[in-house]
């Protein structure tokens, strides 16, 4: 079993939070099973941090693990299934367990016809693509295949369409190189509005990715990994960077 725990840490008058993953098999998994679970609890961590200089600070280690003080927990279940004749993947979500316990089911297959195909069910408040939902979600999602239309590898698309909020999103992406661009429109099939965001990933620096996305009010974040530590800097085209927003993120795993 393997424990995952991603940090949060915020400068700027140094700050510090913390939240932890832990995966282990669900009860009955086998060693060759695919099913698998994930609990993600956030603990509350006093906002200073020690220094090997002497620095005065209200963190004992165990508060910088990340395993006391827990004020709330999410929990994910991986299966793969057989729906309908379909092969799946199925992933059961709840969320804030200790106060609102909002759920979520996402289940993801490959049809002979349609493709990929992802259908997603989520409450508000659970965490879908790590976003936490603001309002009931029940959507599909198609992958176009469009290597069989125009024989590229490089470009890819897709379509979703949400019952309850009547939003339809589409995604294009294209890869050249170490360059990945993408846009994707977001069109509320009743009022009209849309709202558009580009990314771009870049992977030329060996050990190191970047990604820069951006909406179309010019607001956005920009996202420097390097092995386990990842920093993402938010901006907006009126209050460019505002450094208590910045975020220096660590992931580690310990196997148990």
């Amino acid at each position: 079993m393997a424990m995952k725990t991603h940090r949060n840490i915020f400068y700027t008058r140094v700050r510090a939070r913390a939240s932890m993953n832990a995966r282990r098999p669900a009860r009955g998994e086998e060693e060759n099973d695919h099913s698998s679970s994930t609990d993600n609890p956030k603990p509350f961590c006093p906002r200073s941090v020690s220094s090997k200089n002497g620095v005065s600070h209200n963190i004992d280690p165990a508060d910088m693990v990340g395993l006391t003080n827990m004020s709330d927990y999410d929990i994910s279940v991986n299966k793969s299934a057989t729906l309908a004749g379909q092969d799946c993947d199925v992933t059961l979500g709840m969320h804030n367990v200790k106060s609102r316990q909002a759920g979520s089911l996402r289940i993801s297959t490959n049809h002979d016809t349609l493709g990929d195909v992802t259908v997603t069910l989520a409450q508000a408040g659970a965490k879908v693509d790590s976003d936490a939902e603001t309002a009931d979600r029940a959507s599909v999602k198609l992958n176009l295949p469009l290597k069989d239309m125009i024989n590229n590898d490089d470009v890819t698309a897709s379509v979703e369409y949400d019952v309850p909020s009547q939003n339809a999103t589409v995604n294009l992406g294209y890869t050249s190189g170490d360059v990945n661009v993408g846009l994707k429109s977001n069109v509320n099939v009743n009022t009209q509005k849309a709202t558009h965001k580009a990314t771009v990933n870049y992977s030329g620096i060996e050990g190191v990715g970047v990604a820069v996305e951006v909406d179309q009010d010019v607001a956005g974040k920009l996202s420097v990994t390097k092995d386990r530590y990842e920093l993402r800097v938010p901006f907006s085209k009126d209050g460019g960077v505002n450094a208590d927003d910045v975020q220096l993120r660590m992931t580690w795993s310990q196997d148990l």
